[in-house]
Formats: structure tokens, sequence, C-alpha cells
């Protein structure tokens, strides 16, 4: 099971401030209450190459399995998560925060690869368009066209949003390693041209190392 977390930051901190108190407080303080993680990623938003954000940093959750995900909820909604949820209300715009959760749809390439640019897009579908039918359409033109439109691409993984926890603010979220932006700003715009909102940014990516299960 898979979620990601657009999450925002507090009215009068930088994105560098931000940055550096997730990676060098938050992360480590939130990490040990998060058993039952196979990934934890964090892709800060570095430049909106096409579209405005409204967030700080994409985190990605995988777990083990639905289970897994109760137990990180559980433990952070106890007194033991206390000391994460003040700490997140110190440079975290908590109400903006949105978490959906993805489907892994697609994956090209050989991840970690090597590349000058990592970005992330982001779209949703037109009003009135089903979730399954524009999903489906994506991904038999639009996502190989994707694919191609950005300069020497390395890799890239596709996941399609499920309405688990409502309506998700995105649809599609795809990641990409290439070489340079090439056509991907061209690339938003025809999705654009068809109705749909497209979002590209630039990120950096930070994984906290998480042991196999069984090795302490």
């Amino acid at each position: 099971m898979k979620t990601f977390a657009l999450i925002v930051r507090k009215p009068g901190i930088t994105r560098d401030e931000f940055r550096e108190h997730y990676e060098k407080v938050h992360a480590p303080l939130a990490f040990p209450l998060m058993s039952g993680l196979v990934r934890y990623v964090r892709h800060h938003v570095l430049e909106e190459l096409h579209g405005a954000a409204g967030f700080d940093v994409a985190t990605s959750f995988t777990y083990r399995d639905a289970s897994a995900m109760r137990g990180v909820v559980a433990r952070l909604a106890s007194p033991a998560g206390d000391a994460v949820l003040r700490d997140e209300a110190t440079f975290m715009d908590k109400p903006r925060n949105r978490f959906f959760e993805v489907r892994e749809a697609g994956e090209t390439g050989a991840h970690p690869a090597e590349a000058r640019l990592a970005c992330i897009v982001l779209v949703k579908r037109a009003h009135g368009r089903g979730a399954s039918e524009f999903a489906a359409e994506f991904a038999a033109h639009a996502l190989p066209s994707l694919r191609d439109a950005a300069q020497a691409m390395r890799w890239s993984l596709h996941h399609e949003a499920l309405a688990t926890f409502g309506e998700p603010p995105w649809d599609l979220v795809t990641q990409l390693h290439a070489e340079a932006e090439g056509d991907l700003s061209a690339w938003c715009l025809e999705r654009e041209r068809e109705g749909a909102r497209a979002l590209l940014v630039r990120v950096s990516g930070h994984a906290t190392a998480i042991p196999p299960a069984g090795v302490a």
C-alpha cells in the first residue's frame, strides 16, 4: 500500500528552511513510529516548471500492507505521537496538507537513475470525466508521449490515485528522471488544452534507509 502526502509549509518559512527542518528534525523524529514502512521518501519542491504547486513536499509512504498503515496512524494518534504532532505545528500549514492512496501503475528504466533532472508530473482530469476511463486513456496515449517529451529519460514511475480517503487532489502522479526538461512544459499545455490540469515540479529526493524485515 502506498500513499502520497502533499505537505505545505507555514507562512513565513522559506522552502529551504522547511526542507532543512523536515530532513534534520521531523523525519528522524517520526520514523521510529513508522514500523511497517518499506519505503519513505520526501520529494521536496525545488522549482515549479509548469503551474503552481500549492505544496512544498510530496512525501511517499510505502507500507507493507493496509494493516501496517493503520498501525502507523494509531501510533501517531497515541501519546507516543505527541512530539511528532507538536513538531508538525511548528513548520507545517496542516489544514492545507492533502493525503491520498495511489497504485503503482507502470515503471520504465532503472532506478536509481543518474540524471540531471528529477521531477514529478501531476494531472487532474476534467470535471465530469470518469477516473477509470481517464486513467486508461492516459496510459495508452498521454503517458508514452510524456516519456518521449523528456530529454533522454532515464527512469519513470507512474501512479494512479485511489479514492480511499475521498476524491484525491490529483488523479495521476508520474515521477521522471531525465537529462533535461525537454518538451515537458509543452506536454502539460497539451493536457490543459484537452481540459485537464497539469503540474510539473522539479524535486530533490530524500529517502530514509529501512532495514529488511527481521533485520535489526
